[in-house]
């Protein structure tokens, strides 16, 4: 009875651990894609800049630098924003994960909760059947020796 209410709730924390392992990789996909992301900005960025620098090697025009240099600022504010996004995504995936370990601990208990109160109802078992063991042959030798003073007095 114990170990079926036991059984019922290790089975409730299994799915709830499967539900936040699902959510974990989802978390961590979802922080790598946003770590590429970052790094494709840092990167085109880095790109951008060494063309221009050929380009501008001929000479820029005043207007051409402006240009330059807004464009540059924009990538540097979407970089920043996206450094954000990945610090954010990682937060998260790392609760996920914290979440997702804590549940798996959870079940765990549970699980040795039961295999040792298997352990207990086992010894208890065999204690029971030693006992009776005992008392059988208890009653098997009383009878025995009643029969033989029963014999030395016939």
């Amino acid at each position: 009875m114990i170990n079926k209410r036991f059984a019922m709730l290790i089975k409730i924390q299994q799915e709830r651990e499967e539900k936040l392992q699902a959510q974990f990789v989802s978390a961590q996909q979802f922080y790598q894609q946003q770590e590429q992301k970052y790094q494709g900005l840092a990167n085109y960025r880095t790109e951008y800049i060494q063309q221009s620098q050929q380009q501008g090697s001929a000479g820029l025009q005043s207007r051409q630098y402006t240009q330059f240099v807004n464009f540059i600022g924009k990538l540097d504010q979407a970089i920043l924003q996206q450094g954000r996004a990945v610090h954010q995504a990682r937060a998260a995936a790392e609760q996920r994960k914290q979440s997702w370990l804590t549940m798996q601990k959870k079940r765990k208990a549970l699980e040795l909760l039961v295999e040792r109160n298997n352990v207990a109802e086992l010894q208890r078992q065999l204690k029971q059947e030693q006992k009776n063991a005992d008392e059988y042959a208890n009653q098997l030798f009383m009878r025995r020796l009643a029969a033989q003073q029963d014999d030395n007095l016939a």
